[in-house]
């Protein structure tokens, strides 16, 4: 997905997500605490990358995709943001791998903390969703200049 391009799903899928995340909020702690020991678990190097502590992360990861959920019809208007985080997270020490790695274990969370309210379908606009969400930042993280 090129960054200006239109997010990738249709009323429907935007109406489960936002459905669901209504959801992931309710249940932010426990999916924040599944989302992270999932993470550590598939990734032990990611944990080293985490430099405050996690209930301040878990805010921020919840605060990001509410933002994202939020624009869900204007997804490229989020772009520079998105570009932006991508650099940053480069300082950070994350990895290109790490995006697919966060991806499995956030759909897993959402899995274990909604159950049957996270269907197939639910899963898929999910998924769908965080790939755009990726390939924007993984654009910024490339144009990132090496210092």
């Amino acid at each position: 997905m090129r960054p200006g391009t239109a997010l990738p799903l249709n009323a429907h899928q935007k109406r489960l997500i936002r459905e669901s995340f209504e959801s992931v909020r309710e249940y932010s702690d426990a999916v924040v605490l599944l989302f992270y020991g999932r993470l550590f678990e598939l990734e032990p190097a990611a944990r080293g990358l985490f430099k405050i502590d996690i209930r301040e992360q878990a805010r921020k990861l919840m605060d990001t995709l509410g933002t994202v959920v939020d624009a869900l019809d204007r997804f490229e208007q989020l772009n520079a943001t998105l570009l932006e985080l991508g650099q940053r997270h480069v300082t950070y020490g994350v990895k290109p791998r790490y995006y697919e790695t966060l991806r499995t274990a956030l759909l897993w969370a959402m899995g274990q903390a909604l159950d049957v309210d996270f269907d197939r379908e639910t899963r898929a606009a999910w998924e769908a969703l965080l790939i755009a969400i990726s390939a924007v930042m993984l654009e910024g993280a490339a144009q990132h200049a090496p210092l």
